[in-house]
């Protein structure tokens, strides 16, 4: 009776082993498993002994920080001698001034740029110990007074700020170098601030030797190679004379990590101006471009590291775009006849790409309009393209007048100069 009880139990193993073990054994045999299983499963479950810790949350906060009256209270706690009220008023704040109204209260009722770098220079100097983590934090608010225009100038006017940003990003200081960065991007993201940075030739050298610290360094934080292109829009020549022609060359040239990227768009800003050009024609700057454009082609896949795969063209159609301007550039441009088709084929996969890229095929369609300039590329183009530029789907208005710009151009006789 009872061993044919236990046959109901554990179907599979019963007929499996039915002439082995009697069906108790069996049941035996699986219980006493799985009882060593589930022990090893309630030891994964407990956490070690002195592992758990509790959440400081509401310790590293000042009490009541909410509210219109929080804002005096917190600026006079930041001016507190005891290291735990100073820390709770600065952690307090980077949440606080998250709210644009309170932010720009701070910076004109209660001065708190001015404050916050008095203690920023303290810690930065030594004159006081860093506890907590108070200096990662006044960057943090640095960052978000960043992003108002009053904040912004009022940084940008502080030199001292400046100076330290910019040794904090070359000392590569873990947690607070992405900071620094996206601090000075959004400073010169605004016309008046960048104007102040452009005033001080100091900023510009600061930021020539954190590149050439070395040369060969795969990555930079993205926010430094945006704050960089800021700079690079208005002032190309003192960047050529600091020697960023001759990096961003090199960066290029030697594949590194996502070249294509913001090293390539940096490259471009540069040929923007009549001395960029001279540099770009002496190294041969439309064969270097071309080599890339070839490269999916002339190279096996296997040749190349996954960070050297080009995966967005946008960059390196600007550059030829904008190296193009002078007449040695353009003849150089003849004695690659690939070239348009290069170019043709990336403005039609601007549309067919998972992402449209709208940019893409604006550049696209303006450095077809640039290689036709010589004679013989307009033949090639009128021959080749010309139906496929008319039948093109543009993806913004912009892309579609420069698309019928060019068809204009495109059929007008190879004589006429108009």
């Amino acid at each position: 009776m009872w061993e044919q009880l236990e046959r109901y139990r554990n179907h599979f193993l019963q007929n499996e082993i039915k002439d082995v073990l009697k069906p108790s054994s069996i049941n035996r045999q699986q219980n006493k498993e799985w009882s060593k299983a589930m022990e090893k499963r309630h030891i994964c479950k407990c956490m070690p002994y002195g592992c758990s810790s509790t959440s400081t949350h509401l310790q590293d906060r000042a009490q009541l920080a909410y509210g219109w009256f929080a804002l005096p209270k917190l600026v006079k706690e930041l001016d507190s001698d005891v290291p735990l009220t100073h820390w709770k008023a600065v952690v307090s704040l980077t949440e606080f001034l998250s709210n644009p109204l309170n932010a720009q209260r701070a910076i004109t009722e209660k001065d708190i740029v001015r404050k916050l770098k008095n203690a920023f220079m303290r810690m930065r100097l030594k004159l006081h110990k860093e506890q907590y983590r108070e200096v990662e934090m006044y960057l943090k608010i640095y960052n978000i007074l960043s992003r108002n225009l009053d904040g912004a100038e009022h940084i940008a006017n502080r030199k001292c700020l400046r100076n330290e940003f910019y040794k904090i990003i070359k000392n590569q200081e873990a947690n607070k170098d992405g900071l620094a960065s996206e601090i000075l991007r959004n400073l010169t993201g605004k016309p008046k601030v960048l104007g102040i940075f452009m005033e001080d030739p100091e900023n510009f050298a600061a930021l020539a030797e954190i590149f050439n610290q070395d040369p060969c360094r795969p990555h930079y934080p993205l926010d430094l190679w945006h704050h960089l292109c800021h700079l690079l829009e208005v002032a190309p020549e003192q960047a050529i004379a600091l020697g960023f022609f001759e990096l961003l060359h090199q960066r290029i040239l030697n594949r590194l990590a996502d070249f294509w990227d913001m090293a390539t768009k940096a490259f471009a800003l540069l040929l923007r101006c009549a001395e960029g050009q001279r540099h770009f024609n002496a190294v041969d700057g439309v064969k270097l471009l071309y080599d890339i454009f070839a490269q999916p082609d002339e190279e096996k896949p296997s040749m190349l590291l996954p960070q050297q795969k080009v995966q967005n063209w946008e960059y390196t159609v600007l550059a030829l775009l904008n190296g193009l301007h002078s007449k040695r550039a353009l003849w150089r441009s003849r004695e690659f006849t690939q070239l348009p088709c290069y170019v043709g084929r990336l403005m039609e996969s601007a549309m067919a790409a998972t992402v449209a890229n709208p940019r893409l095929q604006l550049y696209c369609l303006k450095a077809l309009r640039e290689l036709g300039v010589m004679p013989c590329t307009k033949r090639y183009i009128v021959a080749n393209w010309l139906a496929d530029i008319c039948q093109l789907f543009c993806l913004d208005a912009e892309a579609e007048c420069a698309r019928d710009s060019l068809v204009d151009w495109l059929r007008r006789d190879i004589a006429d100069s108009s």
